[in-house]
């Protein structure tokens, strides 16, 4: 039996067009593993749970990863989001330790509009595998005050500034992958930009296994049926 299910979370505000791409791709990578989905609108992914129309943010994001995460039944979880393409070594990664975070460490962004180039980023929340039970035990202990759903800045909520980061000391090991796993800014996330690497050696218009920028963007970007 499997010791990883992967959990897909998605709050479906994606072009649809473009989520089934990144659906397919992960699909074709992830093997005889359990693959559970929560998303806000009903799909054929996986075991899909379905939360409703409950909006955009981080906070909602969470909530998700945790339906999810009790849903499952393995001991590790592998981490997938709706816009993101994963490596795939980065399924076939097995963890140790049940008290750490692997991150994949060989993440890059691709921005729908603002750069024509990868641009390197140093880890992501959505390429990490986590034990099960520690991810539980993060994710209702920093949830615990919140409303159940909320869409907008959690920035804007009282309880946040009271509130250490999500992952607070858990202790992330990186896992050494060769090839990138590549993150979408497409505008319709959370957030329109996000912390980058800097010097030119974190900016290519190449990666081994993915291509060139332009053949990516246009596979997944555009509105060609994948």
């Amino acid at each position: 039996m499997p010791d990883k299910t992967v959990l897909y979370y998605s709050s479906n505000k994606e072009d649809p067009n473009f989520e089934q791409k990144i659906i397919s791709d992960l699909l074709s990578k992830i093997g005889n593993l359990p693959l559970i989905s929560v998303t806000q609108k009903p799909m054929d992914v996986g075991q899909n749970i379905c939360v409703g129309d409950v909006g955009l943010s981080y906070l909602n994001e969470w909530r998700q990863m945790l339906i999810g995460a009790k849903a499952a039944a393995t001991p590790y979880l592998v981490m997938a989001e709706s816009d993101f393409l994963y490596s795939p070594e980065y399924f076939s990664f097995e963890p140790e330790n049940e008290n750490a975070i692997y991150r994949y460490n060989n993440v890059w962004m691709v921005f729908k509009e603002r750069f024509y180039s990868f641009r390197r980023k140093h880890d992501s929340e959505g390429a990490q595998i986590v034990s099960r039970n520690l991810l539980i035990k993060i994710l209702e202990d920093h949830l615990s005050g919140f409303p159940e759903w909320y869409q907008g800045n959690i920035k804007n909520l009282p309880m946040h500034k009271a509130k250490r980061p999500l992952y607070g000391c858990a202790p992330i090991s990186y896992i050494e992958g060769r090839f990138a796993c590549l993150s979408f800014k497409t505008g319709d996330g959370v957030r329109p930009r996000t912390s980058l690497e800097r010097g030119k050696q974190n900016i290519k218009t190449r990666l081994p296994y993915w291509g060139r920028i332009s053949d990516v963007k246009n596979t997944f970007l555009s509105n060609n049926i994948f």
